[in-house]
């Protein structure tokens, strides 16, 4: 059971799948997994700039993720935002190649071509937590 945020994360960092949820246009939930990275409390999420939850996330940034494994679980509701500084981007791209282990060719492009670094293709979506639950 996890008992305080040095537990979450150490949990979130083991942990591969998550659900995101953003709000669509007509006011209901949209759920997707998606694969993270976390930290200093924040999850980011590496995406498609012209995919739904990006789509919903400029209507409305309200947003949540859950990581759950066995009995354990984070849910964390949140304010969504896209990064946009190039910088940063290429920070969180590193910490989620790194995580995932991906293996990327000479332009960048993981094993189903998405080329991961292409700012003006992908996006990195960070949540910043109002309120996160865990046990």
């Amino acid at each position: 059971m996890l008992r305080d945020m040095r537990d979450v994360s150490e949990f979130m960092k083991r942990q591969r799948l998550a659900s995101f949820a953003t709000v669509d246009a007509d006011r209901k939930p949209h759920v997707v997994p998606v694969w993270f990275t976390y930290d200093d409390g924040r999850v980011f999420v590496q995406t498609d700039r012209s995919s739904v939850k990006v789509r919903n996330l400029k209507r409305n940034n309200n947003v949540a993720v859950a990581i759950y494994s066995a009995e354990e679980a984070v849910i964390t509701k949140g304010k969504g935002r896209l990064v946009e500084d190039e910088e940063e981007f290429i920070k969180r791209t590193n910490q989620h190649v790194n995580k995932y282990n991906l293996k990327l060719d000479e332009q960048g492009r993981d094993s189903m071509g998405i080329p991961l670094y292409n700012s003006r293709i992908r996006c990195v979506v960070e949540v910043t937590p109002k309120k996160t639950l865990f046990w």
